[in-house]
């Protein structure tokens, strides 16, 4: 049972992993917080929907990715970019108003009814770990969003492209007095963010097994992550992530039942009573580090 619990917790904070990480390279490399990161989840697995009729499920995610990421960066391109400069809150408002208006267009794109989210293997399949049943889509979303974030961590470390986002995230001007193209690095970061929301919100409708236009709200679930972790760090994001998704199961499993109808849904509220918490004594996060202004 423990063994389950961990794996299953583990599969959907590395789903939440993936969701928390676009948030977080967006605001390293623009300060732009984007609440529209949901709808890129949920039209990733739209679109992973459409393309596994015509390709081959491996090819079908990765064109759900390279679809969604282009919508990310043409999103930053057309609608953000035009507003460097402005407050911060106007540009925050802008993805609330771009989310509003791509819920809508998926609605006219799939319809409002649930789709069914193809799989390469039975979805009841399961698979013996530590004499525990584990489904096989546990250990599936497990294993590729490891595979992301260590591709994206390797990317962001070793890389001429990692050197670029951490200077943009630094200090766009010097990166710009440096040769850097900005504009190139911030349309790269917004792909990165969606490829990695769609693959996180393929995963995620596999154990509903199917996808509607209220998937994106899941995001939302996997914001206290960025809180916890902390906004400038990646890393603290992912591990934040990853332990969330451990607790929200475990509370699911142990605490709900004990506080009887009181306790329904707790779990859901659990990780958000966690941030609040966070915000009071650390709000910069774990591995976050605190603004320092000298005057």
């Amino acid at each position: 049972m423990v063994v389950q619990l961990l794996v299953s917790g583990l599969a959907l904070g590395a789903v939440y992993a993936l969701v928390a990480l676009g948030f977080v390279v967006i605001y390293r490399s623009s300060e732009v917080f984007n609440f529209a990161q949901g709808e890129l989840l949920c039209v990733g697995a739209f679109a992973m929907t459409t393309l596994s009729a015509w390709l081959p499920w491996p090819l079908a995610l990765i064109g759900a990715m390279a679809c969604t990421g282009v919508l990310a960066a043409g999103v930053e391109r057309t609608v953000l970019r035009p507003l460097v400069g402005r407050p911060v809150f106007v540009t925050i408002i802008l993805t609330i108003f771009v989310g509003m208006v791509l819920r809508a267009l998926i609605v006219v794109a799939w319809g409002a009814d649930p789709r069914g989210m193809p799989t390469p293997w039975d979805p009841t399949a399961a698979v013996e770990l530590g004499g525990a049943s584990v489904l096989w889509s546990s250990v599936a979303a497990l294993g590729a969003a490891g595979l992301a974030l260590g591709g994206f961590f390797a990317l962001h470390r070793f890389s001429r492209f990692g050197v670029a986002m951490r200077a943009t995230a630094s200090d766009q001007e010097v990166a710009m007095a440096l040769g850097i193209r900005v504009g190139r690095v911030l349309s790269s970061t917004w792909f990165l963010a969606g490829a990695l929301a769609a693959l996180g919100g393929v995963f995620l409708a596999m154990f509903p097994r199917n996808v509607d236009a209220n998937l994106g709200f899941v995001a939302l679930r996997a914001f206290p992550a960025v809180i916890v972790g902390g906004l400038e760090s990646p890393g603290g994001t992912v591990l934040a992530a990853l332990a969330l998704g451990v607790l929200e199961v475990a509370a699911q499993a142990y605490v709900n039942p004990a506080l009887g109808d009181f306790g329904h849904n707790f779990h859901a509220v659990f990780p958000y009573l966690l941030m609040i918490a966070f915000l009071v004594v650390r709000p910069y996060g774990l591995f976050g580090k605190p603004l320092i202004e000298r005057v």
